[in-house]
This record gives C-alpha cells, structure tokens and sequence, in this order.
C-alpha cells in the first residue's frame, strides 16, 4: 500500500546543465520556452556543447530531456524522486504509516482496545518483553514499546541507539529517573532505520508509543514474527502481567510498594518512584529480550 499523499508528475531538465532544475510540464509554457523551440540554438549552455553544431537542425533543444517522478503532496517543497527508485523509500510501501508528513496529514486513527486501561492496537505483533512489531507487506518491520512498558518508564531524558545499521538484536539505551535501561528486540533483524528524531525529543517515546514514538525498522528473518504473541492470546498475556506487576510493587518496602493501587493501574513513571536496584529487578523480570513467551 502506498501513501495517499505520494504524487507523480512528468517534468523536463537539461542533460547538460551544471545544475538540474527538474520543471513540471504542467507548470511551463512550451511556447515561452527556448528549449522547446527553435531558439534553444541561442542558449549559451547549447552553444558551448562540441557538438552543438551538430544538432543545430532540430526543432527543439536535443539535451531537453522528460521524466517521470514522484513527490510528497504534504510537503512545503516538492523533492522529485525518478519513478524508478519510489520502491527504495517508504512512500512505496506500508512504512508510509510512520512518516512525521504523514502523521501529522492524516486523520486521527480510533483509539485503540485497552486490556486493563493499557492501549494494545489490535493488529500488532508483542514480543514477551513488551516490544511491538508491525510488519508491511513487503516484510519490512516497524518496531517500538507498548504502552505497558511507556507507563513504566514515564517521562524519558535520553535515548541513545546502539546500532543503527546491519544485523543485530536492534538496541536502545534509555534514560527515565536519571536510570540507563536497555530495551532489546529479543531477535535479530536486519536494521535498516533508526527513529533518530527521538534523540532530541524523547518524550514521544512514551507518549506516542505506536507512532512517532517507533524505535527501529528492518527485515526480520522468515518466520521469526509469526511467532510473536497476538489477537486473544496477546490479551490474555497483557492482563497477567497487569497482575504481575501489581504484585511485584506490592512485595516492595513502602513507600515504593504505594505504587500498586488497590484496583486501579500502577502509578506511571515507576523509574522515579522505585529505588534503583527495585528498578533493575523490575525491568529484568518484565522487559528482558530472554523473557520466554508464556
């Protein structure tokens, strides 16, 4: 599925010039034009071709070349693209869905199921360590934190990518509460793309968890997502951990144990509520990438 907003248009340029200027034909006058008619023969980039002479016969300029491309409509400023290479950027495909243009053009989407009052889309994949994966068509993979995860963290200060390229278990460092916690896709992809807007505002990490706030894009090995938890089994598994978590603060000393509400969701932003070491434990009995699916 393509973007509704990538658009086409044929435009001309001179081969010869020493800076293209790509010109829509629906946007010029051929008429008012030396380079569709005879008087291309005056231009001074024509006439210091060698072999301009040559080509003096012809009606319109011979280095008046057309073209089919391709342009974002919900951009300021049109950036052609040749038509052969729209399949290379994510216009082309499903990843459309996550571009800053596009969120910011399209309408709002419906809220999403919650599963105890955490939001959980539907058509998403979880990994066991609260990692969601959104694959396109053509296999390419977007991947982030669920809103479990977001409201432990709460406000996030930093985050540093430690790839960004290449085959790995594609890795974050985040920093919530002035503490370094490493989110970890627990298998490899072939990375493609970074969200690197987030390092300068990281804040959407937790506040727009399945959108802006993506971690990383790439191409898993086959059949590794089929595995991932999903529909009715991907509920259920979200509402034991509710409870797990629940449990987990209540065995803590007050006043960190106060986090766990009677009844009602676990306080947001845990990493400044909990100790350090109640927060290491935390984040490595919930959100380690060698958490088995249950």
């Amino acid at each position: 599925m393509t973007c509704p907003f990538l658009k086409e248009a044929q435009v001309k340029y001179c081969r010869t010039s020493s800076v293209r200027k790509l010109i829509p034909l629906a946007q010029s006058t051929r008429a008012e034009e030396l380079c569709s008619s005879e008087g291309y023969r005056n231009c001074a980039v024509f006439r210091r071709q060698p072999d301009a002479t040559g080509f003096a016969a012809f009606g319109t300029c011979p280095f008046l070349h057309e073209s089919l491309m391709q342009y974002c409509g919900a951009a300021p400023v049109a950036k052609f693209v040749p038509f052969s290479e729209s399949l290379l950027s994510r216009c082309g495909n499903g990843s459309h869905r996550y571009c800053e243009l596009y969120l910011q053009m399209s309408h709002p989407l419906a809220p999403p199921e919650t599963v105890d009052g955490i939001p959980m889309p539907a058509e998403l994949a979880y990994s066991p360590n609260h990692l969601w994966v959104d694959c396109a068509g053509d296999g390419a993979c977007h991947v982030g934190i669920d809103a479990f995860l977001s409201r432990v963290l709460g406000p996030v200060e930093r985050i540093a990518f430690v790839w960004q390229k290449g085959r790995h278990r594609p890795t974050a460092v985040v920093t919530a509460g002035g503490v370094d916690l490493e989110i970890v896709l627990p298998f490899p992809m072939l990375l493609t793309d970074c969200n690197l807007y987030l390092r300068a505002n990281p804040e959407r990490l937790t506040a727009e968890p399945y959108t802006r706030g993506w971690l990383f894009a790439g191409t898993p090995d086959p059949g590794v997502v089929e595995g991932l938890l999903r529909g009715e089994s991907a509920q259920c598994w979200m509402e034991g951990e509710v409870h797990r978590i629940h449990e987990f603060l209540q065995q803590l000393p007050t006043p960190a144990g106060r986090t766990a509400a009677d009844g009602g969701m676990f306080s947001a932003g845990l990493a400044r509520c909990v100790e350090r070491e109640h927060m290491f434990a935390l984040f490595q009995d919930f959100f380690s990438p060698m958490r088995e699916q249950e």
